[in-house]
């Protein structure tokens, strides 16, 4: 099946879609997800992949917008959904994020025929998918960001349940999520217990209906996790591969036409425990393999407080360089990156929360990656960030 024809099956017979709520009422529901970051750090990082289709942008401030707009219509066992998603920078120049540990920026490239230019948003589809569940069992299939369904971890979360009030923690060594053509099943085994298996494109374009190129290809992703939890603790175990894939986003590849990045194999162990109401503790391990892993061995422990509106989150990681091939050679491999970092969180209302965070970086080697703040050749790096999420049902 072609390129053509498998995204045009898609779309007659799904819907958009994103983390769909058990307790969904029947008939229409939806959110808007809002996110507003700016960030300022002591020294400049690099913020896209370097590339012969655009400069590279290398800065010391930051500045996201970013809106998430899903709906669904449920009836009875069945759910159909869809989301739409447009993720800018803020302020001419800068870069969306400086801390996030997924990406080297929202800055990308864009195909349109032969012409390619740099673009600094990522606006469109997300996602087109159905979902059943009965008795325990999920099943979706469709145009899936197949990362809203692994490594959640509840008990810390904390940010109305999407996670960003933790910026560097925990993910900066896991190969990253493949948002396209996917099957995504859970099963729930009771008292705590659950098992999901996710199979898909390797990658995908996330903002058009075009997705599954990778999978025409042959060339698939694979995520197996198990999980524990209860109102007190969360025990997770999550096995994640990825084929060599060749296109990304806006029809950009990788790094050039006819080449394929490398496969990566990940390993991730979680566990989070609430002691009372006021403390929660969590930690996770993380190790990938492949190639083209800046770093593939994760190690981080943290806590988290909470008192009345407020809570905070203080986390410790450890990441090491996993090889030589390093961006403009900053870092080297078997170099560690050491990562503390403090999150305060107020909740203004129930449905709105602001966030500062403040990072501190340091390397054991010459200098920190340069996505880290090493491309002058710093050792150290320190980034305040201030957020603001407001997350609207209906």
């Amino acid at each position: 099946m072609n390129t053509i024809k498998l995204p045009s099956l898609i779309t007659l017979g799904l819907f958009a879609c994103t983390a769909c709520a058990q307790d969904a009422p029947e008939g229409w529901s939806g959110f808007l997800l809002n996110n507003v970051t700016v960030q300022q750090s002591t020294e400049d990082a690099l913020r896209n992949r370097p590339s012969p289709f655009r400069a590279n942008l290398v800065t010391h401030t930051g500045g996201r917008l970013l809106d998430f707009f899903t709906l669904q219509f449920k009836s009875g066992d069945w759910s159909f959904m869809g989301a739409y998603s447009d993720n800018r920078t803020l302020g001419g120049g800068s870069a969306y994020s400086l801390t996030n540990p997924m990406t080297f920026g929202v800055n990308t490239v864009e195909t349109s025929g032969s012409n390619r230019e740099a673009v600094d948003f990522k606006s469109g589809l997300q996602e087109l998918a159905a979902t059943y569940r009965k008795n325990g069992t999920l099943l979706m299939l469709g145009k899936i960001d197949t990362a809203n369904w692994y490594l959640a971890d509840p008990i810390f979360s904390g940010d109305l349940n999407n996670g960003n009030d933790y910026a560097n923690a925990a993910t900066r060594v896991v190969a990253p999520p493949f948002p396209s053509a996917a099957v995504v099943a859970r099963q729930d085994f009771g008292n705590g217990l659950s098992l999901t298996g996710i199979v898909g494109d390797a990658f995908g374009d996330r903002e058009t209906i075009n997705a599954a190129r990778n999978l025409a290809q042959g060339d698939l992703a694979y995520v197996l996790e198990l999980n524990f939890q209860d109102a007190k603790q969360h025990y997770q175990l999550t096995l994640n591969h990825i084929d060599a894939f060749r296109f990304y986003d806006k029809d950009a590849v990788w790094p050039g036409p006819g080449d394929k990045t490398p496969q990566v194999d990940a390993v991730m162990v979680g566990a989070s425990y609430r002691f009372d109401t006021h403390w929660a503790g969590f930690g996770r391990i993380s190790y990938s393999k492949g190639d083209a892993q800046l770093e593939d061995l994760n190690v981080l422990a943290g806590v988290r407080y909470d008192l009345d509106k407020f809570y905070a989150l203080l986390s410790q990681s450890v990441t090491r360089v996993g090889t030589n091939n390093t961006p403009y050679q900053r870092g080297a491999k078997g170099d560690s990156t050491w990562v503390s970092e403090l999150t305060l969180n107020y909740k203004v209302h129930r449905l709105v929360t602001v966030g500062i965070t403040y990072d501190m970086l340091n390397t054991s080697g010459d200098a920190l990656l340069a996505k880290d703040g090493g491309w002058n050749g710093a050792r150290h790096n320190q980034i305040v960030g201030l957020r603001v999420t407001s997350f609207l049902p209906f």
